[in-house]
């Protein structure tokens, strides 16, 4: 029986819903599974941790990881990786339902049969494109995923300056590797949603888009390029994206590559120049030339 590593990131006050999310994988996972329950310290929290040690005492199968300071989701997850051993490494969210019996086999079985993927989300994810037997996507929601040791080794884990968007800086940082992302649609997973729904929580989400904006802007664009600047550089024309989504428009939808066939030329300076259509969101970079 495949032997595999997951992890569970805990904070907060949920303990109930941390019970659930425990309940949930013995329920449902097949593999000789262990599973690593890494704890964020926070005040009010003596419950959650009460909750943890009678999961650890009731079942050898977790095993408590307690940081000393708040870490946060990204530190989470990278004390879940950097401790796991197996050949495939999960994780998964404090406030997750799983609703695929066998998606611990199931997610593992790509990684197994496609060995460019190097992380691989269940339910689905943005900007997919069909290859045939399995989904390549562009970036999946950080929930819940299954990363090969092979991609760890080269990527490495969560970016923890940047706080939030840390899944999507994985998920871009793992195909500049040379890596695939995947989905796979048919292995449900439920999440509450409890941090990101949580109003005390917009500002540091809208602090950390800023981060994780800022930070491949200025790789791909300069020092000088942020968040803030008059058309700044935005996923959709970060480097790898670009090339992501002109072959996503391509597939989905094949008048993309016919609508450039003929493009309207200009001519200046004495140099003739090809006007090509970029599809964008409505309202995203009026007035300017890309």
């Amino acid at each position: 029986m495949r032997r595999l590593d997951l992890g569970v990131s805990s904070f907060g006050r949920n303990w109930q819903q941390l019970e659930k999310t425990f309940a949930s994988i013995i329920a449902n996972s097949v593999t000789d599974w262990r599973c690593f329950i890494c704890h964020n310290p926070s005040e009010g929290d003596e419950l959650t941790r009460e909750a943890i040690c009678r999961m650890v005492a009731k079942d050898g199968r977790f095993v408590s990881i307690w940081h000393p300071a708040n870490t946060g989701y990204a530190g989470a997850v990278n004390s879940i990786l950097k401790t796991s051993t197996t050949e495939y490494l999960g994780y998964c969210d404090n406030d997750i339902l799983i609703q695929s019996p066998g998606w611990d086999e199931a997610l593992c079985g790509y990684l197994d049969r496609f060995h460019e993927i190097g992380l691989i989300f269940p339910n689905g994810g943005a900007y997919p494109i069909d290859r045939g037997a399995y989904t390549e996507i562009q970036w999946g929601v950080g929930f819940c995923f299954v990363m090969s040791r092979l991609c760890y080794s080269e990527v490495g884990g969560m970016d923890e300056s940047i706080g939030h968007q840390n899944e999507c800086d994985l998920a871009l940082r793992t195909r500049m590797a040379g890596w695939k992302c995947a989905a796979a649609p048919e292995v449900r997973v439920h999440h509450e949603a409890t941090a990101t729904n949580d109003p005390g929580s917009n500002e540091r989400i809208a602090r950390g888009v800023r981060e994780f904006v800022d930070k491949w802007c200025r790789y791909f664009g300069g020092k000088n390029l942020n968040y803030h600047s008059t058309n700044v550089l935005r996923w959709e024309d970060w480097h790898p994206n670009a090339l992501y989504m002109e072959e996503y428009w391509a597939k989905e939808r094949g008048d993309v590559t016919r609508m450039n066939s003929t493009p309207e030329t200009i001519t200046h300076q004495g140099r003739e120049y090809d006007l090509i259509r970029v599809p964008r969101f409505k309202g995203f970079y009026s007035g300017r030339i890309i």
